[in-house]
This record gives C-alpha cells, sequence and structure tokens, in this order.
C-alpha cells in the first residue's frame, strides 16, 4: 500500500521555450482538491501473467551529446534484464540515435522488416515527434521522453520519462499536507527555473495554499544573499527596528520579524545553489520556516559534511535510491565516476523493462500502481506514465525517507 503524490491531475506542459511570466499566479481550477485525497491508499496490481515480450529495439543515443544518459539508460535495462531467467530473457537491438542526421523512418522500417515486439525510446523530443507518425503500425513504442505534439491517445504510443514536474507537483502537496498555506518561490533566471516552479505553483494554489511572492536569483553569491533578503523583508524589518531604538533611545533585542506570514519556501536549483541557499536562510533568522526543493539538489552519493548544508530541505525522489534493491549494482556505479550522478536514468531503463512486460496489467489497472524502481506507476487516460515518488528529508547530511 502507498499514500503517494498524486500527479495525474495535471496535463504537463513540457515546452520548453514557453511563456513562464506569472509563475506565481497560474489559473486555478474553481473546485479545490480535498486534501483527503492526497492520502488515499493506493494498491499494487498483482503480477501474474506478464505481456509476452521476445524481442525488443532499444533506440537511445549511444554516441554524441546525450550518449552518457543513453548508456546509463541501457545499462538499467542490463540490469533488469539480468533478473529474468534465461528463457524468458527477450533479445535487445541497440539502434544508436545519437547521429544528428539519423533518419528515423529509416530505423522504424527495419524494425518492422525484423518483427520486433515492442520499441524502448527513442530519448529526444525531435525523434520522438518523429516515430509517433508511424503510430497506426503494429510496433508499439514506450518513449522515453514526452512529445510535445502527441496530443491525443494513441493505442500504440506509451509515454514515460523523469518528468520534473512529477517532483514538483509531489512537494507541493507534501507542503499542504503538512499545514502550510502560504509559501514563497526561489528560482534560477532560466526556463528550468520557471518551469518547475509554474508547476508547484499551479498545484499548491489548486490545493488551497498561496502564493505570496517569488524571487528569481542569479548564482553568485552576493545575488542570493540578497535575493533571500528580499524575499524574507528583512531590511524593512531592521528599518522598523532601528527606529524604534531611536525613538526610546535604548539598545533592544531583536530577532527580524518574517513579513507575510510566510510559512513555507519551496526553491528551485541544485545542490551547488543550495548549499549556497539554505544557509543564507538560516543566517537571516528563517532556519524554522519548512524548507521544500526537488531531487536536483541530490546525487544519490552520501556526503554528510558536504551535504550539512541542505539540512531540513525536505524534497520527493525515485525509491530506488532509498530501498534495498540490487544494492550491489548500486555500489558500483555510485563508485563509477562516468555513472555516479545518472542513478535515475538508470532506475529509468530499469523501469522501462517493467512497463513494456506489465503494459496490459497498467491498462486494465487504473486505479493501481506498479511498483518501480522510478516511482510507483501508472498509465493515465493519455497513455502517459505517471510517477508517485517517495519524501525525502536531509537530517545529519544525509538524505532519508520520510513517512508522506
Amino acid at each position: 500500500m502507498l499514500y503517494g503524490c498524486n500527479s495525474n491531475y495535471l496535463e504537463i506542459n513540457t515546452k520548453d521555450n514557453e511563456d513562464d511570466s506569472n509563475v506565481g499566479n497560474p489559473e486555478i481550477s474553481s473546485q479545490q482538491i480535498n486534501i483527503d485525497e492526497l492520502l488515499e491508499v493506493k494498491e499494487p496490481f498483482v503480477l501474474t501473467n506478464l505481456t509476452p515480450i521476445k524481442k525488443i529495439a532499444v533506440l537511445l543515443p549511444m554516441t554524441g551529446r546525450y550518449s552518457k544518459i543513453g548508456k546509463a539508460i541501457y545499462d538499467g535495462i542490463e540490469v533488469q534484464l539480468n533478473e529474468f531467467k534465461d528463457e524468458l530473457k527477450p533479445s535487445i537491438t541497440i539502434f544508436d540515435t545519437g547521429d544528428e542526421d539519423i533518419i528515423i523512418k529509416n530505423i522504424y522500417r527495419e524494425i518492422m522488416d525484423d518483427d520486433f515486439d515492442f520499441i524502448i525510446g527513442p530519448l529526444k523530443k525531435n525523434l520522438i515527434d518523429e516515430i509517433i507518425k508511424y503510430e497506426k503500425n503494429a510496433v508499439p513504442i514506450l518513449t522515453l521522453n514526452y512529445s510535445n505534439k502527441l496530443r491525443k491517445l494513441s493505442k500504440n504510443i506509451y509515454q514515460f520519462g523523469l518528468l520534473p514536474e512529477d517532483e514538483s507537483i509531489c512537494i507541493a502537496e507534501k507542503s499542504i499536507i503538512d499545514g502550510n498555506k502560504n509559501t514563497a518561490l526561489l528560482y534560477p533566471d532560466n526556463l528550468w527555473g520557471k518551469r518547475i516552479a509554474k508547476s508547484f505553483a499551479l498545484r499548491f494554489e489548486e490545493l488551497g495554499g498561496k502564493i505570496i511572492d517569488e524571487t528569481i536569483y542569479q548564482k553568485d553569491s552576493k545575488s542570493i544573499n540578497s535575493s533571500v533578503k528580499n524575499l524574507l523583508k528583512i531590511q524593512d524589518s531592521i528599518k522598523r527596528k532601528n527606529k524604534i531604538q531611536n525613538i526610546l533611545n535604548v539598545k533592544l533585542q531583536f530577532k527580524p520579524h518574517i513579513a507575510n506570514d510566510l510559512d513555507s519556501i519551496f526553491a528551485v536549483g541544485t545542490s551547488k545553489n543550495m548549499r549556497a541557499l539554505k544557509p543564507q536562510f538560516n543566517f537571516n533568522f528563517a532556519e524554522d520556516i519548512p524548507f521544500y526543493s526537488t531531487s536536483h539538489i541530490y546525487n544519490g552519493i552520501i556526503n554528510k559534511e558536504k551535504n550539512e548544508d541542505l539540512n531540513d530541505i525536505k524534497f520527493c525522489d525515485i525509491p530506488w535510491l532509498y530501498n534495498e534493491k540490487n544494492i550491489i549494482d548500486k555500489k558500483s556505479f555510485l563508485e563509477n565516476t562516468k555513472k555516479k550522478d545518472l542513478l535515475r536514468f538508470i532506475a529509468l531503463g530499469m523501469d522501462s523493462i517493467k512497463v513494456i512486460r506489465n503494459i496490459d496489467k497498467l491498462e486494465l489497472n487504473k486505479n493501481k500502481f506498479l511498483p518501480g524502481d522510478t516511482g510507483y506507476l501508472q498509465l493515465d487516460e493519455f497513455n502517459k506514465i505517471r510517477r508517485d515518488l517517495v519524501i525525502v528529508k536531509f537530517k545529519n547530511g544525509k538524505a532519508k525517507k520520510i513517512p508522506f
């Protein structure tokens, strides 16, 4: 059973060039979600007769700019296949999609001629947009990203990936469950930061919360300090203190007042960003305000001394980093300098096999989930895989799973 995030409510916009103005003021539905719905018990479905698959075509960038990610996903595919008995293990053929001049039509024709049962990939959106043109053909496809062009249900196209919106929606729900009503947004001055902040704001406000402030920060330390002070309205409080001191002609014991009834903070950034940001909140008398972020602040490597500055930050993440599955494989990947930062993509590869082997179950059991390594997986009405995640909190420099 699972008490988990419900990210299925939203048709997610994955455009990278969208207009991200008014991040904290998205349109909110007139009917707000009851918080009890977030705590619904979800049940896994029972695995019995798995979808028979003997031959899989894998379309991944094994060379070129995205080759590290492509190879990490394939590592995950191999990890999962190693759990199969030899007589049940499907054969895998890799088609390298790393070439910028690749013609996906030629690859698809070769796949059709060789009677493959399923296609995993592509990863890049432009190739997904190309391959979905052949959706009426017989070979089902599990893409490893989400197309901007596929707007309707397509029987043979299933979309799966590591959407950052899954995390921001999840942590918005956690913040509401924690009892927070007023939050401030803090995000970097780029499309990625705005996109994540926008999805958080949409879910937080739909659940009855209020975005009372938002601050865009630059990455240098001076700008970060200034951004934090502006968000907390520290200077206003100091001015009021100085004014009272001058009137009374006495020195006052003083702790700045955090303005606007702020009871939580959602910040977007990398681990480097957060190691600069969180101490600034602590220094500026906001150490007790609940602080939320996304898994981009953590690479899965335990480093207590380095991560002390992340203490008390909560975020959502994939289950695989916090459970006892594939311990030997995980240790090996973490010790590999080329792969230690790519564990979530390895888990994506593992789950791609789970999904295609259980696709019939996912279609028949929309109210139940498949226990995956990237999350607790469900298939929505648009054939998109949605992920419920686990909640994690830094304590004593270590990221630990906590109850939802």
